[in-house]
Protein backbone atom coordinates (compact mmCIF):
# COMPACT_ATOMS: atom_id res chain seq x y z
CA UNK A 1 0.00 0.00 0.00
CA UNK A 2 1.52 3.30 -0.92
CA UNK A 3 -0.07 6.53 0.08
CA UNK A 4 1.67 10.19 -0.78
CA UNK A 5 0.05 11.26 2.61
CA UNK A 6 2.33 11.13 5.26
CA UNK A 7 -0.07 10.29 7.75
CA UNK A 8 -0.94 7.22 6.23
CA UNK A 9 2.43 6.46 5.81
CA UNK A 10 3.33 7.12 9.90
CA UNK A 11 0.18 4.74 10.21
CA UNK A 12 1.05 1.70 7.94
CA UNK A 13 4.70 2.37 9.57
CA UNK A 14 3.49 1.73 12.94
CA UNK A 15 1.33 -1.63 11.17
CA UNK A 16 4.49 -2.97 10.03
CA UNK A 17 5.94 -2.48 14.05
CA UNK A 18 3.24 -3.95 15.59
CA UNK A 19 1.68 -0.86 17.02
CA UNK A 20 -1.27 -2.06 15.86
CA UNK A 21 -3.44 0.91 18.37
CA UNK A 22 -1.52 3.53 16.82
CA UNK A 23 -1.87 2.55 13.26
CA UNK A 24 -5.85 2.04 13.99
CA UNK A 25 -6.20 5.68 15.43
CA UNK A 26 -4.13 7.27 12.31
CA UNK A 27 -6.15 5.63 9.56
CA UNK A 28 -9.47 6.25 11.58
CA UNK A 29 -8.81 9.98 11.53
CA UNK A 30 -8.00 10.09 7.36
CA UNK A 31 -10.91 7.64 6.68
CA UNK A 32 -13.14 9.76 8.40
CA UNK A 33 -11.79 12.81 6.52
CA UNK A 34 -12.62 10.67 3.56
CA UNK A 35 -9.43 9.86 2.46
CA UNK A 36 -10.16 6.35 0.37
CA UNK A 37 -6.84 4.44 0.58
CA UNK A 38 -7.17 5.01 4.68
CA UNK A 39 -11.04 3.81 3.90
CA UNK A 40 -9.28 0.72 2.38
CA UNK A 41 -6.65 -0.15 4.85
CA UNK A 42 -9.52 0.94 8.04
CA UNK A 43 -11.61 -1.88 6.31
CA UNK A 44 -8.86 -3.92 6.56
CA UNK A 45 -7.99 -2.91 10.59
CA UNK A 46 -11.60 -4.22 10.97
CA UNK A 47 -11.48 -7.59 9.37
CA UNK A 48 -8.21 -8.92 10.84
CA UNK A 49 -8.31 -7.30 14.33
CA UNK A 50 -5.22 -4.85 14.01
CA UNK A 51 -5.57 -2.55 17.05
CA UNK A 52 -9.43 -3.06 17.18
CA UNK A 53 -12.07 -6.07 17.21
CA UNK A 54 -12.74 -8.02 14.82
CA UNK A 55 -16.16 -6.70 12.78
CA UNK A 56 -16.82 -7.45 9.16
CA UNK A 57 -19.82 -5.20 9.16
CA UNK A 58 -17.17 -2.29 10.14
CA UNK A 59 -14.69 -3.88 7.82
CA UNK A 60 -17.59 -3.97 4.80
CA UNK A 61 -18.88 -0.34 5.61
CA UNK A 62 -15.14 0.90 4.74
CA UNK A 63 -14.49 -1.11 1.66
CA UNK A 64 -17.71 -0.12 0.03
CA UNK A 65 -16.43 4.04 0.92
CA UNK A 66 -13.35 2.85 -0.92
CA UNK A 67 -14.08 0.76 -3.77
CA UNK A 68 -16.69 2.95 -4.72
CA UNK A 69 -13.59 5.79 -4.97
CA UNK A 70 -11.81 3.06 -7.23
CA UNK A 71 -9.30 1.35 -4.48
CA UNK A 72 -8.79 -1.93 -6.06
CA UNK A 73 -7.90 -3.65 -2.98
CA UNK A 74 -11.12 -3.09 -1.25
CA UNK A 75 -12.88 -4.01 -4.61
CA UNK A 76 -11.01 -6.84 -4.00
CA UNK A 77 -12.07 -6.93 -0.27
CA UNK A 78 -15.79 -6.36 -1.01
CA UNK A 79 -16.29 -8.99 -3.54
CA UNK A 80 -14.67 -11.48 -1.10
CA UNK A 81 -17.14 -10.32 1.99
CA UNK A 82 -19.99 -10.88 -0.48
CA UNK A 83 -19.02 -14.22 -1.81
CA UNK A 84 -18.46 -15.20 1.70
CA UNK A 85 -21.32 -14.01 3.69
CA UNK A 86 -19.07 -12.24 5.97
CA UNK A 87 -20.00 -8.51 7.25
CA UNK A 88 -23.06 -8.26 4.64
CA UNK A 89 -25.50 -10.98 3.14
CA UNK A 90 -23.80 -13.63 0.91
CA UNK A 91 -24.15 -12.30 -2.94
CA UNK A 92 -22.31 -14.03 -5.21
CA UNK A 93 -23.39 -11.28 -8.35
CA UNK A 94 -22.47 -8.74 -6.21
CA UNK A 95 -19.03 -10.68 -5.17
CA UNK A 96 -18.67 -10.86 -8.86
CA UNK A 97 -19.59 -7.10 -9.99
CA UNK A 98 -16.74 -6.03 -6.93
CA UNK A 99 -14.35 -8.63 -8.26
CA UNK A 100 -14.51 -7.82 -11.73
CA UNK A 101 -13.57 -4.00 -10.96
CA UNK A 102 -10.95 -4.70 -8.92
CA UNK A 103 -9.73 -7.17 -11.94
CA UNK A 104 -10.14 -4.23 -14.78
CA UNK A 105 -7.32 -2.10 -12.51
CA UNK A 106 -4.92 -4.86 -12.49
CA UNK A 107 -5.50 -6.94 -8.86
CA UNK A 108 -4.39 -10.16 -9.09
CA UNK A 109 -5.94 -11.70 -6.53
CA UNK A 110 -9.17 -10.64 -7.77
CA UNK A 111 -8.93 -12.29 -10.79
CA UNK A 112 -8.10 -15.50 -9.07
CA UNK A 113 -11.66 -15.57 -7.20
CA UNK A 114 -13.12 -13.81 -10.34
CA UNK A 115 -12.36 -17.71 -11.91
CA UNK A 116 -13.13 -19.71 -8.92
CA UNK A 117 -16.71 -17.58 -8.56
CA UNK A 118 -17.19 -17.74 -12.30
CA UNK A 119 -17.37 -21.51 -11.97
CA UNK A 120 -20.74 -21.47 -9.69
CA UNK A 121 -22.23 -19.20 -12.53
CA UNK A 122 -24.13 -19.84 -15.77
CA UNK A 123 -23.22 -18.30 -19.26
CA UNK A 124 -26.88 -16.01 -19.03
CA UNK A 125 -25.61 -14.94 -15.53
CA UNK A 126 -22.11 -14.00 -16.59
CA UNK A 127 -23.00 -12.27 -19.50
CA UNK A 128 -25.86 -10.35 -17.73
CA UNK A 129 -23.37 -9.43 -14.76
CA UNK A 130 -20.36 -8.32 -17.50
CA UNK A 131 -22.87 -5.73 -18.88
CA UNK A 132 -22.99 -4.44 -15.34
CA UNK A 133 -19.90 -4.32 -15.09
CA UNK A 134 -19.12 -2.24 -18.08
CA UNK A 135 -21.65 0.89 -16.11
CA UNK A 136 -19.49 3.44 -13.92
CA UNK A 137 -19.67 2.71 -10.22
CA UNK A 138 -22.38 5.02 -8.51
CA UNK A 139 -19.80 7.59 -7.13
CA UNK A 140 -20.22 8.24 -2.86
Amino acid sequence: MHSEDPLLSRAVDALQRGDFETSFVLTEALAIDGDPLAQHFLGWHYHKGLGISVDDGKAVFWWQLAAKSGIPEAQQGLGWAYENGRGIDRDIEQAYFWYAHAVAAGDQTARDSLVQLARQLGAEQIKTLEQRVQNPIEPV
